[in-house]
């Protein structure tokens, strides 16, 4: 499973054009460290740079290429890269760490816990951890790699702990620095952090107090709101109710759904379990699901994951069910005009479209990963 965690990009041709050999379907992974070999030479560095963008970006793409030698010949690829998730270490063990563990999970960071305290760092207290340090908080560094390192939550048991964890932490260029805290141990910490010569900006850049203002009371509460700037600055938005928020922007989908439909389906592959995959890759108007978004169809008609249901995801899984039996991928287009409306009356406006391919193709591209 570690080798989930490697950068990667899934590369897969969903339409060709006066090629020799017929590649619809046919799946490779990018890695850093590995070239390409997909029988098409004019191919190969062409993706190997779209690889290198998706994997900067983190987007999910769908690209053509054109043979420059034979500009007939064309070839279209969905592009979607598979990072590792985001690493958070929380430093302190108690039961605002607790609670914030099991939060982090859910959202998809990869938790690493840090306490000097041996009877509240262990796994039965932390189950969702997925690694425990018992080490002074003066050790950090010689334990923790903080360039690995997107996220640190500093939460021990006393200010003295938070301030050594804060001296060292703030040097390394993360995504987010939190330090729990009181108005005045705030003001001590950004004066101590002055006489040691630090500049305004990067005392600024540390959030302190940590967490939205919620009103959190209990440690649950403030795992929550903790949890909440997490996802604020991993998506950006106001914080603010929604009711009342006029740019509430579009999240992006979530990298960790999408990662764990990806296993299930080397998964099944794997026990030769039929199926099918629909990915969207592309969407116009209001859709419910945009690009990226996966689902798998089993054999019995039940699915893992959406693309956002109703009529249109029943044509899917129809044309699914004849994918699995033709071993054809099919690229399907899917129109969702407004005379077409859910039970509630809900209008969805807009179009799709849905490149279905069977579950056995993510057993060869995953050859390596087991």
């Amino acid at each position: 499973m570690e080798k989930y965690l490697e950068q990667k990009v899934i590369i897969t041709i969903i339409d060709q054009h006066n090629l020799t050999t017929d590649m619809v379907g046919a799946k490779v992974l990018y890695k850093r460290d590995k070239g390409l070999d997909i029988g098409l030479p004019w191919l190969e560095g062409q993706l190997e740079e779209a690889a290198r963008r998706s994997l900067l970006s983190g987007a999910f793409t769908i690209t053509r290429f054109i043979n420059e030698k034979a500009p007939e010949q064309q070839v279209a690829v969905m592009l979607e890269p598979c990072l590792p998730p985001e690493k958070l270490v929380i430093m302190g063990g108690g039961h605002v760490a607790q609670a914030l563990t099991i939060m982090a999970k859910m959202i998809g960071f990869h938790v690493v816990v840090l306490d000097d305290r041996p009877d509240f760092v262990t796994a039965q207290r932390l189950p969702e951890a997925d690694q425990i340090i018992i080490e002074s908080y003066e050790k950090a560094e010689e334990v923790i790699d903080f360039k690995q390192i997107s996220h640190v939550v500093i939460v021990t048991q006393g200010h003295h702990h938070d301030w050594v964890s804060l001296r060292q932490a703030i040097k390394y260029p993360l995504s987010y620095l939190g330090v729990i805290g009181s108005t005045k141990k705030i003001e001590t910490m950004q004066r101590k952090l002055r006489e040691e010569n630090w500049g305004q900006s990067a005392i600024d850049s540390v959030y302190m107090p940590i967490g939205l203002d919620i009103g959190a009371r209990t440690p649950e509460e403030i795992a929550i709101s903790i949890a909440a700037e997490l996802i604020k600055i991993r998506h950006g938005g106001s914080a603010a109710s929604m009711s009342g928020n006029k740019n509430p922007g579009r999240a992006a989908e979530e990298r960790n759904d999408q990662s764990n439909l990806i296993k299930k389906a080397v998964s099944m592959a794997r026990e030769g379990i039929p199926g099918a995959v629909a990915t969207i890759i592309a969407a116009q108007g209001s859709t419910p699901r945009k690009a990226g978004s996966r689902m798998i169809i089993k054999e019995d008609g039940s699915i893992y994951g959406t693309i956002g249901g109703g009529q249109g995801e029943a044509i899917v899984c129809a044309e699914a069910l004849k994918t699995m039996g033709s071993g054809t991928p099919s690229l399907i287009k899917i129109n969702m005009d407004a005379e077409t409306k859910d039970d509630s009356g809900m209008i969805c406006g807009g179009n799709m479209q849905v490149f279905i391919e069977t579950i056995t193709s993510y057993s060869s591209a995953f050859a390596e990963e087991s």
